[in-house]
């Protein structure tokens, strides 16, 4: 779609900044009312495909650049390992979590939870050590979330409009451009990792899935 429409659309609303979670998420199905939702992120590239258990629920066969659905966990304290890794993780009520798996560690980020069924979210996740990098429309002249350092993620509500959307890192593209769908409710992750001279970006529409 053309900047300048994508530029109407984002700067209809604004940042969503709280990172507590809240019942009636549009992200999908429902699972018992006190479950935190956990999913994982494969950025290492010497495990091509990652298993990972929190408690009793297990995540399988996660590739190298893929992530996960959320599963349910049960609120708890939970030991993670992967690869030599290791983190605690406190999973806390209606709180939606990513774990990250790269070569400096196991990241976790609390995620805001997406519960307006009219607008489409969007988060920007750095695994990487470039600091910082930018949400971008493709051509690089509107800024949708800015200053995202390593380690951490950034995250706007927007009108669901379809985009082409890039990485920079001040003005240079960071891997190749990626075309959502940003359809009214939905939420989707924009992940960077791998080395820094040579960065990998995908992206993926979050989703629930219930066993």
């Amino acid at each position: 779609m053309r900047a300048s429409l994508f530029v109407a659309a984002v700067l209809a609303f604004g940042v969503t900044s709280s990172l507590a979670a809240a019942p009636g998420s549009v992200y999908g199905p429902s699972a018992p009312g006190d479950s935190a939702f956990v999913r994982v992120v494969n950025a290492l590239k010497s495990v091509p495909s990652l298993r990972a258990d929190l408690g009793a629920t297990r995540f399988q066969d996660v590739s190298y650049g893929a992530a996960s659905a959320y599963l349910p966990v049960a609120p708890d304290v939970y030991l993670v390992r992967v690869a030599g890794l290791e983190l605690e993780v406190i999973a806390k009520t209606r709180t939606y979590y990513t774990v990250a798996f790269t070569s400096g560690g196991i990241l976790l980020f609390e995620d805001a939870t997406h519960t307006d069924p009219a607008r489409a979210q969007l988060f920007l996740y750095n695994l990487t050590s470039i600091d910082p990098i930018d949400l971008k429309t493709s051509d690089g002249k509107t800024t949708v979330i800015k200053g995202v350092r390593p380690g951490t993620s950034g995250v706007k509500v927007v009108n669901a409009v379809s985009a082409t959307l890039a990485v920079y890192s001040g003005g240079t593209r960071v891997g190749a451009p990626a075309v959502l769908a940003l359809k009214r409710g939905s939420s989707f992750g924009v992940f960077v990792l791998g080395e820094s001279a040579r960065p990998t970006v995908f992206s993926v529409q979050a989703e629930v899935k219930v066993p």
